[in-house]
């Protein structure tokens, strides 16, 4: 019997995205909880693929940031840019390399979607045709995270994981104002108000 014989025939990439999530909180060391003030929901396309969108999870600790002014333009900078932050991936779901299942899973999901599409030989098609699907695939993964992270608040996962409830900035390596919305969508009301106050006044 295979890895995918024993596969869930029932298991969805929502179901899979979930378990995978839980699973990379609940890794996170006992030392660092009580040093965490957000985590990480970091979504970016593997190979520049739009049809191949990833969620890596990590999380900065108040340690890192205060580590990181010195390099940083101002406090702030330090403690909500992605790229002074500690960038621990304690999981990458749909990484075509470390998590098969996780991709193939997204392939179905998409191809569900009715938004699957295969390299178009003619370069005009691009444009009118590829476009289109590229950006409402990424609107639904990115409305999925954002979902799931609701989900986690509501069930207390993020509050079992880090001892307490903190936000779940939802993002990618450049920030504007729709980074902002959908990390507001991911939260409970004013949580992560630091986070977009810094995005939209940067």
């Amino acid at each position: 019997m295979t890895l995918t014989d024993r596969t869930p025939p029932t298991m969805t990439f929502n179901d899979h995205l979930q378990h995978l999530v839980e699973r990379a909180l609940a890794s996170i060391p006992a030392a660092d909880t009580g040093d965490i003030y957000a985590v990480s929901f970091l979504i970016d396309n593997e190979d520049d693929d739009p049809r191949q969108p990833t969620l890596t999870i990590g999380y900065n600790t108040e340690t890192q940031a205060r580590r990181s002014i010195q390099d940083a333009s101002d406090q702030a900078e330090a403690r909500w840019n992605y790229a002074f932050w500690i960038q621990n991936e304690l999981t990458v779901v749909g990484n075509l390399t470390s998590d098969p299942a996780g991709a193939t899973a997204r392939q179905e999901w998409i191809t569900e979607l009715g938004l699957w599409y295969d390299e178009p030989t003619d370069l005009a098609d691009w444009d009118s045709v590829i476009g289109p699907l590229a950006a409402q695939i990424e609107a639904r993964f990115n409305q999925t995270c954002c979902q799931l992270a609701r989900t986690l608040h509501t069930t207390g996962v993020i509050g079992r994981s880090v001892g307490r409830t903190v936000p779940v900035i939802v993002h990618e390596l450049e920030y504007y104002e729709a980074i902002a919305r959908q990390t507001e969508a991911a939260n409970p009301p004013g949580l992560a108000d630091e986070f977009t106050s810094w995005v939209r006044n940067g």
